[in-house]
């Protein structure tokens, strides 16, 4: 099943997803430059969709052919909703596993719940900002990995800035779930004043170094308490096998106390606090 890309005069784009089962999973679209979702019935298997992007002024997409999952299916299209609002902080997470991995170049965190705190950069930084989905296929003709490109425009403290940016899902076939979500952010001097073009990325950088310190203190700090952890299991049990009886007094019970593991653990704190330090300085810089 191929995709089809037809070009019109209208100034809108519409992304159409069709698919043998007849149902409609549709958004529209706040904004002219906005895409919108819709399903349309096709001939095929229940396993195919397919895409194309209408309306555009070139020809944008790839021919787009999906075996995957309908879970996979119903994930693209909540990316695609959450593309066209512009959501950052006020995406649906629960299109992502817990402990996704995200990295858009700049800023890196893992987990779901990180989005509503970190992806905050284009609500505190562009004005007027729209969006464009432009393509959308799946990666490598694969089943659990899609790729989608999406234009930005908006207005920062210095003029307008445009932005080609090229996301990738790789997500699980059962649960649909995004496991990492990976962008390329890519300034586009066509649609950028300028030393606008400078400011955003300037300000990207700015925005993301505090919270991948923080990122990075929590993941070291995560690492040092199951190392201690660990070490505090372990001596509990051999506290537990170090007790012997009197034989004297069988009232009374006597410890041996082994001093080895207790160097070791302090050797291991210090160890793990030394790399937590070497993880900031190397955010730092």
């Amino acid at each position: 099943m191929r995709a089809t890309c037809h070009a019109s005069p209208s100034s809108s784009s519409r992304v159409v997803f069709a698919r043998h089962q007849s149902r409609r999973l549709g958004t529209s679209a706040s904004k002219s430059a906005s895409a919108s979702v819709k399903t349309r019935a096709t001939a095929g298997t229940d396993d195919e969709f397919r895409a194309s992007v209408e309306g555009m002024s070139a020809d944008p997409c790839d021919d787009f052919v999906c075996k995957s999952s309908p879970a996979v299916e119903r994930t693209l299209k909540t990316v695609l909703k959450d593309i066209n609002a512009l959501r950052g902080t006020t995406r649906s997470t629960s299109s992502y596993a817990p402990d996704v991995v995200y990295d858009d170049g700049v800023l890196k965190f893992r987990g779901a719940d990180k989005y509503k705190k970190y992806c905050s950069y284009i609500e505190n930084n562009l004005k007027q900002a729209t969006s464009r989905v432009t393509s959308i296929s799946m990666v490598d003709g694969g089943l659990d990995a899609a790729r989608v490109t999406w234009e930005l425009n908006g207005v920062n403290d210095i003029g307008r800035v445009g932005v080609d940016i090229e996301c990738t899902y790789k997500m699980n076939l059962i649960t649909g779930r995004i496991l990492e979500h990976r962008e390329v952010w890519v300034v586009n001097p066509s649609r950028t004043d300028a030393q606008a073009g400078a400011l955003l990325e300037s300000t990207r950088k700015a925005h993301a170094l505090p919270l991948n310190v923080m990122e990075t203190f929590d993941g070291a700090k995560k690492s040092v308490d199951d190392v201690l952890r660990k070490f505090s299991v372990d001596n509990d049990d051999d506290a537990s096998k170090d007790i012997y009886v009197n034989p004297n007094d069988p009232m009374k019970f006597f410890q041996n106390e082994d001093t080895s593991k207790t160097d070791i653990l302090q050797l291991a704190t210090a160890a793990a606090v030394l790399f937590l330090i070497t993880k900031v300085f190397q955010v730092l810089n």
